[in-house]
C-alpha cells in the first residue's frame, strides 16, 4: 500500500517555516569576557612543544605545540581561575610570521557554565586583533556557534602570553 500527502507544496512549506522559526526562538546568545593566561617558559609552563620544525623557515614553521592553559576572570595572575583552555596549536606560517592554528577546548570549570565547554578553532598571530570560530561545546553549550575575539595584551611578565577574549555564543 503506497502513501502520499496530498497537502499543497505550499502548506508544507508553511509548516517547515512555523517549525524552523520556533526552533530559532530557542536560541540564546551569550557573550563571555574572560583572559586567557599561557605561561610558555619556566617550570610550570602550561604550552610545551611537542613537534620542532625540521625546516628552515623562520617562525618554526611545522611546529607543534599542545596547551593547558588557565581561563580567568582578568588579566591580572591572581584573578579568579574560572576554566581551561586546553588544545594543539600548529604553527602555520611559512612567511617567518608567527601564525598559528589554534585549536582549543574552553572547558568551564566555576559560575554559571561550570561543567559546559566551548570549541574554538582559528588563527592567532602575535601582531593583530583575531577572530576564532565557535564550533560546538558541551553542557550549557551543546550546539554551540559563535565567534571569539581575542587581542593579546603588552606588557605581561616576561614567559607569558595573556589575551583578552570576548566570545559571542549562540546556544
Amino acid at each position: 500500500m503506497a502513501y502520499y500527502c496530498s497537502c499543497k507544496p505550499s502548506l508544507l512549506f508553511l509548516l517547515f517555516l512555523i517549525s524552523a522559526t520556533a526552533q530559532a526562538r530557542d536560541t540564546v546568545t551569550t557573550h563571555l569576557h574572560f583572559f586567557f593566561h599561557e605561561e610558555y617558559s619556566g617550570p610550570n609552563a602550561t604550552v610545551i612543544t611537542v613537534v620542532n620544525s625540521t625546516t628552515s623557515n623562520p617562525g618554526g614553521f611545522g611546529s607543534i605545540a599542545v596547551a593547558d592553559n588557565d581561563l580567568r576572570e582578568g588579566s591580572s595572575l591572581d584573578s579568579k581561575l574560572i576554566g581551561r583552555a586546553q588544545g594543539i596549536a600548529p604553527v602555520v606560517s611559512q612567511s617567518g610570521q608567527m601564525t598559528w592554528l589554534g585549536l582549543f577546548n574552553f572547558v568551564f570549570t566555576e559560575g554559571e557554565y561550570n561543567g559546559s565547554s566551548l570549541t574554538v578553532v582559528g588563527l592567532a598571530t602575535l601582531e593583530a586583533v583575531t577572530e576564532r570560530s565557535i564550533i560546538g561545546g558541551t553542557g550549557k553549550f551543546r550546539m554551540a556557534r559563535g565567534y571569539a575575539i581575542h587581542t593579546l595584551l603588552s606588557g605581561v611578565p616576561e614567559g607569558r602570553f595573556i589575551v583578552e577574549f570576548d566570545a559571542y555564543v549562540e546556544h
